[in-house]
């Protein structure tokens, strides 16, 4: 069995497709819903793969009580998922989009994989269009830590568990990731999102990023500098799935 797992916030645009998807990789999903204010719950709760959802109503509002409580959250969402006995756990945000090609859960000798994710992002050719049928994404790309056996000493504190020293860890799968892809609303709600509740005088030099990312949704070189290409281009341009 494979209990998928996610933190989320007001998502009420995106969810019901991702969970959608997620259905798709696993057999039950387990939510914390971190406060929103929109309809995500509602959405959630109607989604017949999701098996429990968790609310947690006290939003603080400081960068380092929000750092803290992303990592508590995700903490909790794991717990839950361990009463299900799992032998998998796939910890995803609602707006990855992930395939697990090349993925072996019978291969015994692999503990965890990291996924490659991919950032698609807004460009004039398509922003007109709905996220998912957005062409470009950067050059860039990050292999993070998403499916993982179960252990009793697993903890989150961010994004990415803590594993056991011993796990066997593997890349494999993809993620295209469409946080920066949604739409120009939502753009700007993530910049504000991470200016005052992530960074502030807490992270200046990533209050000060994402400061500079504003009124800039629609891309033509993506975030790091480097020009945009279509998804089904990048094996010919030498991005490879995995090295």
């Amino acid at each position: 069995m494979i209990i998928g797992i996610t933190r989320v916030r007001n998502e009420q645009e995106i969810i019901k497709y991702t969970l959608d998807h997620v259905a798709t990789l696993v057999d039950k999903i387990i939510v914390v819903d971190d406060a929103s204010t929109d309809y995500t719950v509602d959405v959630c709760r109607q989604h017949p793969s999701v098996v429990d959802i968790i609310r947690n109503n006290n939003w603080d509002r400081t960068p380092e009580g929000r750092s803290k409580a992303e990592g508590d959250l995700r903490q909790l969402a794991f717990e839950r998922a361990m009463d299900f006995n799992p032998e998998w756990i796939y910890y995803f945000d609602a707006d990855e989009f992930a395939d697990f090609s090349g993925i072996d859960l019978e291969d015994k000798s692999i503990d965890g994989y990291r996924l490659r994710l991919f950032d698609f992002y807004i460009t004039e050719e398509d922003k007109d269009k709905h996220f998912l049928n957005r062409e470009f994404i950067g050059k860039e790309y990050r292999d993070i830590l998403m499916l993982f056996r179960p252990h009793v000493d697993i903890r989150f504190f961010q994004r990415e568990p803590n594993l056991p020293k011993d796990y066997e860890i593997k890349t494999a799968g993809y993620v295209k990731h469409y946080g920066k892809a949604i739409s120009v609303e939502e753009w700007e709600k993530t910049c504000d999102y991470y200016i005052h509740f992530r960074g502030a005088d807490f992270l200046p030099k990533f209050r000060d990023k994402w400061m500079e990312r504003k009124g800039k949704a629609i891309h033509s070189l993506s975030d790091f500098g480097n020009e945009l290409i279509k998804w089904e281009d990048r094996e010919a341009l030498g991005i490879p799935l995995i090295d």
